[in-house]
C-alpha cells in the first residue's frame, strides 16, 4: 500500500516536471514550437523523459484502481480503494500548474492504462 502511495508521489513530481519543462507558448504556432525544441533541446528532452516514466508509473497505480474498482463490482472492499481520491486530488494539483499538460498526461496514462489491462490476470468477467 505504501508502495502504491509513492508511486503518487512520483507521478505528482513526474507531472510537475513535465509540465515545467515542457515549452508551451502562449499562442500555439508550429514554426513556434519546433524553433523552441531546437533551441532548447535538453529542456525538451528531460520533459519527454518525464512524460514517459510519468505515465508508465502512473498505470501502475490505475492498474491498483482498477483492480479495487473489480473487487468492489464483485461485492468485496478492497484495501486499495483509497487510492482513487487521492490520485484524483493529484490530477487536480497538477491541473493547477497547467491544464492542458495535465490532461495530455493523464489521458496517455489512462489510454495506455486500457491497452495494458489483462482481464485474465485480474479475474475480469467472461476473459
Amino acid at each position: 500500500m505504501i508502495n502504491h502511495f509513492m508511486k503518487l508521489i512520483m507521478t505528482f513530481l513526474l507531472g510537475y516536471l513535465f509540465i515545467t519543462w515542457f515549452p508551451v507558448p502562449e499562442r500555439f504556432a508550429n514554426p513556434e514550437f519546433i524553433v523552441e525544441m531546437v533551441l532548447n533541446p535538453v529542456q525538451f528532452f528531460a520533459a519527454s523523459i518525464a512524460f514517459m516514466i510519468g505515465i508508465m508509473v502512473q498505470v501502475n497505480v490505475l492498474r491498483a484502481e482498477f483492480y479495487s474498482v473489480l473487487q468492489l463490482w464483485n461485492g468485496k472492499l478492497h484495501k486499495e480503494s483509497i487510492l482513487i481520491p487521492f490520485h484524483l486530488a493529484v490530477i487536480y494539483v497538477l491541473s493547477g500548474y497547467g491544464i492542458w499538460q495535465t490532461m495530455i498526461f493523464s489521458c496517455s496514462a489512462i489510454f495506455y492504462g486500457i491497452i495494458s489491462i489483462d482481464f485474465r490476470r485480474q479475474g475480469g468477467h467472461n476473459a
